[in-house]
């Protein structure tokens, strides 16, 4: 394992040896944090303690995926900019500290909406805001800085290297979570967002130290102002490019069939089971343990037999089949229900391996930063109409049947088509005449 990533075939300049790489995934339990505070503990309380409608809050939540502009952009700056030595590490330090600030103010404004419901909406959507633009510039540069890191034949487990740390911090801030909360008090909820925030900030810093230097003084050297290529020219010519704007699809539909359930399966436990605060939070436990599962299974034994392809519809499949599961459990019991959030963990855990590999392979050397910037921003467009699309869906069926289980699994519905619509598109891409076409494209740009 020590040589996980050392590199062949002329990836010798980018040998990075596994502690590095895990030391660089330790980005990843920041952003599990976030995640677990805002996705599977705020959209609860929000729903359900302080009875505000679905809809409203996946939009509340989703709104912090707008900023999602930002991502080639910063992207595109770091790939051609450095700051006292460093490219990626400034600005990851800059989007977590923003993000620490937006968490903060969405749990006060969360808790403002009972008295001042017109303010606490106020807050809550700016805090979403601060929340996002944190959000995606450390999401794109922290891609960034993995891509630089591994070799071409070390990209899937590298990827899914930092997903199991992810999966690792979800688990553990869930298991936390669900013990610190079996007691519902606001107070407490500050509390735990204070206490989040800090190991935030703790653990960006100790993934950062030391980390980029080695890559500034021997692989990734600042281009020459002639070969730099102005960001509205390479956007111009990257949307023409077919199989560019064919995968931007592919991740737009991935990601809303995918993340739909994001602010809905929390609720759906405690409508439908009766589950409470500390049970719905322990979902993303098991959601957690089936995603590890599937990247271990897949990411660092099986991608490279199976092919990144294979890998995404059999993601695409386990997650259809987790979602019929789910909309059937209430005819059974809650072990079926958590089944089915086991096997939608497995199905993502494929999908995440799959993607994020082929994501990784649908960039270009010296335009590392605005590739997984423009994958990204697809990302994070799909979040803000998954959560608000779930939440809306159910809203609306909800209104019409007058029943919370229809309202429910009509939004699960629409995300198992949406993952069969994500495998036509899938069959449509090819990496190889990506590359050559993109290649060709910003060379000529460039010469010229």
């Amino acid at each position: 394992m020590s040589s996980l990533l050392a590199g062949d075939d002329g990836d010798s300049d980018r040998r990075v040896a596994l502690p590095r790489v895990l030391q660089i995934c330790l980005l990843q339990i920041s952003t599990a944090i976030a995640f677990v505070l805002i996705n599977s503990i705020l959209n609860r309380v929000m729903i359900v303690e302080l009875k505000i409608d679905a809809w409203l809050v996946g939009m509340v939540i989703g709104v912090h995926n707008l900023l999602a502009f930002v991502r080639p952009i910063i992207g595109h700056y770091s790939d051609t900019h450095l700051f006292f030595g460093y490219r990626r590490t400034p600005n990851i330090l800059a989007g977590n500290l923003i993000t620490v600030s937006g968490l903060i103010l969405f749990v006060y404004g969360a808790v403002m909406l009972p008295q001042n419901f017109t303010t606490g909406i106020a807050v809550c959507f700016t805090a979403s805001l601060l929340y996002g633009l944190g959000v995606n510039m450390t999401g794109t540069l922290y891609f960034s800085l993995l891509a630089d890191s591994a070799g071409e034949k070390h990209k899937a487990k590298a990827a899914s290297i930092g997903w199991f740390v992810m999966m690792v911090g979800l688990i553990a801030s869930s298991g936390f979570i669900s013990k610190y909360l079996e007691v519902f008090s606001e107070a407490k909820l500050i509390q735990l967002f204070w206490i989040g925030a800090a190991v935030s900030v703790g653990t960006t810093w100790l993934a950062l130290l030391g980390t980029e230097k080695r890559f500034a003084e021997v692989a990734v050297q600042t281009k020459k102002p002639e070969e730099q290529l102005p960001l509205r020219t390479a956007m111009k010519h990257l949307v023409a490019n077919t199989t560019v704007y064919r995968f931007f699809m592919f991740m737009f539909v991935t990601v809303i069939a995918i993340q739909g359930q994001d602010v809905i399966l929390e609720p759906f436990g405690a409508h439908i089971f009766g589950l409470s605060v500390a049970q719905t939070a322990q979902l993303t436990q098991t959601w957690g343990v089936g995603t590890m599962i599937g990247i271990v299974a897949l990411g660092l034994f099986a991608v490279n037999r199976l092919g990144k392809k294979r890998t995404i519809y059999i993601g695409c499949l386990a997650s259809a089949a987790a979602f019929i599961v789910i909309c059937v459990s209430p005819m059974f019991n809650t072990d079926v229900f958590k089944a089915g959030v086991f096997m939608l963990g497995l199905g993502n855990g494929a999908l995440t391996v799959g993607t994020l590999t082929l994501m990784m392979d649908m960039t270009t050397e010296k335009n590392t930063g605005l590739f997984m910037g423009l994958w990204g921003m697809a990302q994070a467009m799909a979040n803000f109409l998954a959560n608000t699309i779930g939440g809306g869906i159910r809203d609306i069926s909800l209104a019409l049947t007058g029943n919370q289980y229809y309202g429910y699994t009509a939004a699960f519905s629409i995300e198992v088509i949406g993952l069969l619509a994500a495998m036509v598109i899938l069959r449509t891409i090819e990496v190889q005449e990506f590359k050559r076409k993109t290649a060709e494209d910003l060379t000529a740009v460039t010469a010229d």
